[in-house]
């Protein structure tokens, strides 16, 4: 008997002696991990920071000072709100809505990703991508906000000069096609909606060849920069102009829906170029050709009013040019 209790305390002592080595083991595990974890995030680029359930910072890694100028001290206890523009704001106040009316049925919500732009200490803004990750507690207690804050200035620059590249002409620094009509598209629906008539016109350099055999394409190039420039001159404000390729331009005439208006408007055009263009050392002289088309009686969709347009422009250029001609 007194074998067997001393049998079954050393298997005692022998499991203390394993669940102690495995604590051991948990806690330098922990320890570990709590170093790797403190690594990654003192020397990440990104910032990584918590919120409470207020929006309030109670954490905030050292690259805030690369990312925005301040030091972590300076930002913990600050409101998320009072480094975003108010734009952004916005767009996390819709975000955090959305996911309130979750939190009130008892529903828990994943991470969330926003573009947002953020105020430098220095004033300047940057653009930020912000992954948020909502933190729970007894079951489904929202008690705060872990994320992690990127610089994507670079990026939207360059996503920038790729959106100027799609919508802009880079030799005029006008509008392009697709972005004519799109505006088109937009003001057939808005001029539709209010029942009232529109007109565009479609321009076409007479005499841009002779230019480009004589002096070069390098001149017949600022010969359509300076061409630009005078239909941009002639027009109203609140028109819109676009260059669609080579020699060929467009005017979108919101609100002009009197033909008298048009061609008043269209013979100042045609007068403006009857005036000696200095291209370098080189005195040219050009016209243009103008085709006008009409909102709704000529057409009500964006390829038939350009069309129209196009047709009344070569037959302006079969009448001998630097002149205009309504279609129909």
């Amino acid at each position: 008997m007194r074998l067997d209790d001393e049998t079954l305390e050393s298997c005692e002592i022998n499991e203390l002696r394993e669940t102690v080595e495995h604590l051991k083991q948990v806690k330098a595990k922990l320890q570990r991990s709590e170093e790797l974890y403190r690594f990654l995030t003192e020397h990440s680029i990104d910032a990584i920071w918590r919120l409470d359930d207020q929006f309030r910072f109670v954490y905030v890694s050292s690259a805030v000072e690369n990312l925005l100028g301040y030091q972590p001290e300076e930002i913990v206890g600050r409101h998320l709100f009072g480094i975003l523009v108010q734009e952004s704001i916005d767009i996390v106040s819709q975000g955090y809505a959305s996911h309130k009316a979750l939190q009130d049925a008892g529903q828990r919500w994943g991470s969330s990703t926003y573009t947002v732009e953020v105020i430098h200490k220095d004033g300047h803004h940057i653009w930020a991508e912000v992954t948020v990750n909502p933190i729970f507690e007894d079951g489904n207690q929202l008690i705060g906000y872990n994320g992690i804050t990127r610089d994507i200035s670079a990026r939207r620059k360059n996503e920038e000069v790729i959106r100027q590249y799609a919508f802009c002409d880079p030799l005029t620094n006008l509008p392009n096609r697709r972005s004519f009509e799109e505006e088109l598209g937009r003001v057939i629906d808005q001029h539709r909606e209010l029942n009232k008539s529109f007109a565009i016109m479609f321009l076409d350099v007479d005499g841009l060849k002779k230019v480009n055999d004589a002096y070069g394409h390098a001149a017949g190039d600022a010969l359509l920069q300076v061409v630009a420039d005078r239909i941009c001159h002639v027009i109203r404000k609140q028109d819109f102009v676009a260059r669609l390729a080579g020699d060929e331009f467009m005017a979108l005439l919101p609100g002009i829906g009197d033909s008298c208006a048009v061609d008043l408007l269209a013979t100042r055009l045609i007068e403006n170029f009857h005036q000696t263009i200095l291209i370098g050392a080189h005195k040219v002289r050009i016209g243009v050709s103008i085709g006008i088309s009409f909102f709704p009686e000529d057409a009500d969709s964006v390829n038939d009013l350009m069309s129209y347009a196009d047709k009344a422009m070569y037959e302006a250029k079969k009448n001998g040019g630097s002149r205009y001609v309504c279609y129909g």
